[in-house]
């Protein structure tokens, strides 16, 4: 069941990477007659290059606006971060001037309220930032609820995903499960976090 954390206006812009959760919501998006323009930010890495052209190409078949931004790195720092990108990405979103729906769903939760509690603050993502315009309204449904719900578009999947160089990606595949074992009711008490704010 996918459940909503917030309410989603009828004119969107979708940040889309690509990959089948953001094509997941996209049809979700869609599928409610919600009018979207699909926003898409090159990171300037050979998959970025590679994402790029799918969207572009799959907007131009389904008759969908899109919007790309790109990454230029800045000569004072060694090579680009995960912060960096990140802070870019936003930027480029909010000087959109209209409401950003993003595809960060329940286990996206989960893995930043890890993140924060071992490094002494837990925290949630928001699911509405005003400064920036974002709405994250997929954040009580899980992932594989999310795809199951939702038709399977075209997509591509970043391949560092599967790797756990980045700290997001080795507490998505090694500490979430290892969580998991302690409290197999991980994603409720989260969830449940939502429901009290």
């Amino acid at each position: 069941m996918i459940r909503l954390a917030c309410k989603i206006p009828n004119k969107v812009v979708l940040a889309c990477s690509a990959g089948r959760d953001s094509m997941s919501a996209l049809e979700f998006l869609l599928r409610g007659r919600r009018e979207v323009t699909v926003a898409y930010f090159n990171h300037s890495t050979p998959h970025g290059d590679d994402a790029e052209r799918f969207l572009r190409s799959f907007c131009s078949q389904e008759c969908l606006p899109l919007v790309v931004g790109q990454y230029h790195h800045k000569p004072s720092l060694s090579k680009p971060s995960e912060a960096s990108w990140r802070e870019a990405r936003y930027e480029f979103l909010s000087s959109l001037n209209q409401p950003i729906v993003t595809a960060h769903h329940l286990g996206d939760a989960v893995e930043w309220w890890l993140f924060s509690s071992m490094r002494g603050n837990p925290s949630l993502i928001p699911v509405c930032r005003e400064d920036i315009n974002v709405i994250r309204p997929f954040l009580l449904t899980k992932q594989h609820d999310f795809h199951q719900r939702c038709k399977l578009y075209p997509h591509v999947e970043d391949p560092t995903n599967a790797q756990t160089v980045h700290t997001r990606n080795y507490i998505r595949h090694e500490v979430v499960p290892k969580a998991l074992k302690v409290n197999p009711g991980l994603f409720r008490t989260v969830a449940n976090l939502y429901e009290r704010e």
